[in-house]
């Protein structure tokens, strides 16, 4: 008889990308489970280009009624506010599984110690030991898997002559990330190296400060996205680059779970690292830079010396 489990990410899109890994693990152990996810209403369309996520549900206030109505024998929360883990209990669902962290540990009856905060080890790694610890408490297997988290039809090619470099320089407040100034300086540097077309990615609510740093970058073959709310869209857009450069922030996540070639800039604290929030494409597709600096907005490093290895082992390859 098909299990069912319930997993719970409802916060930002960078985060929810990030359990893909542990959900491909569950899902190659777990041939009887159906995976459905608790989500940001905003991300609800993820379950139609991931095969690790079956269905997609969100709070709209009657969450505890929804729950109990599927029947879930399994929850998993990688995040959990107090809220959350409350209904969750409420719900009476047989084994909630979750980290012992916080006060809403509580709502819990099987937990592991993690200590997440020491950013150790990267936020999917910790995510695949809590997948690893449901498959041991219900005997199942630990599988090697090598499959791809995100399938689209195809991949859009929108300029065969140049390298089309993504760039997206805001990130939401989520995190500091490089000034607008020097995200164009880089598209310079790079320009040195490789015939490049960029692209600025960006929100919504970002586009017209896009448009400012568009206009301070004469001499460069450099336009705005036409910006999205919708996440197949964003991933659509996406797929479209042969490489993609931004702060941490969500969309890097979605880049690199298309494992598109990606550039990352992380601040030097220690909840925001590079270690913790790595990116899940493959190794040779990506390179990492932390803050260098002491700059309280924005994270510094060595523009030149970055655009060369960009070039020499990512642009190298296309």
């Amino acid at each position: 008889m098909m299990k069912k489990l319930l997993v719970v990410r409802n916060d930002k899109l960078g985060d929810l990308i990030l359990i893909l890994p542990a959900l491909k693990l569950i899902k190659s152990s777990c041939t009887d489970i159906q995976i459905d996810c608790l989500v940001d209403k905003k991300y609800y369309e993820i379950s139609s280009i991931t095969k690790y996520i079956d269905n997609t549900v969100y709070d709209d206030g009657s969450l505890v009624s929804l729950i109990r109505n599927h029947n879930y024998d399994f929850s998993i929360s990688f995040f959990s506010s107090f809220i959350t883990g409350y209904k969750l209990w409420l719900s009476q669902i047989p084994k909630r599984y979750a980290p012992a962290t916080k006060l809403a540990q509580i709502f819990y009856n099987k937990k592991i110690k993690q200590n997440r905060s020491f950013s150790l080890k990267a936020e999917y790694e910790y995510n695949n030991n809590l997948a690893e610890f449901f498959l041991r408490d219900n005997f199942y297997k630990i599988p090697i898997v090598e499959n791809a988290y995100i399938s689209l039809n195809e991949r859009s090619i929108s300029n065969k002559e140049k390298i089309l470099v993504f760039l997206h320089p805001f990130t939401g407040g989520s995190s500091k990330t490089l000034s607008g100034d020097d995200f164009i300086q880089l598209c310079f540097e790079l320009n040195r190296h490789v015939n490049c077309k960029f692209i600025l990615h960006c929100s919504i609510d970002d586009y017209h400060k896009c448009q400012e740093l568009v206009e301070k970058a004469e001499g460069l073959d450099i336009s705005t996205i036409n910006p999205t709310n919708n996440l197949i869209e964003m991933y659509k857009n996406i797929n479209s680059c042969d490489l993609f450069i931004a702060g941490s922030t969500g969309p890097l996540h979605v880049a690199a779970s298309l494992n598109k070639k990606t550039v990352g800039f992380y601040p030097s604290k220690q909840s925001s690292t590079l270690v913790r929030w790595d990116t899940i494409n493959d190794r040779n597709n990506k390179l990492t830079y932390s803050d260098t600096g002491s700059d309280e907005r924005f994270i510094k490093v060595d523009l030149k010396k970055i655009a060369n290895e960009i070039s020499r082992n990512l642009l190298g390859q296309l």
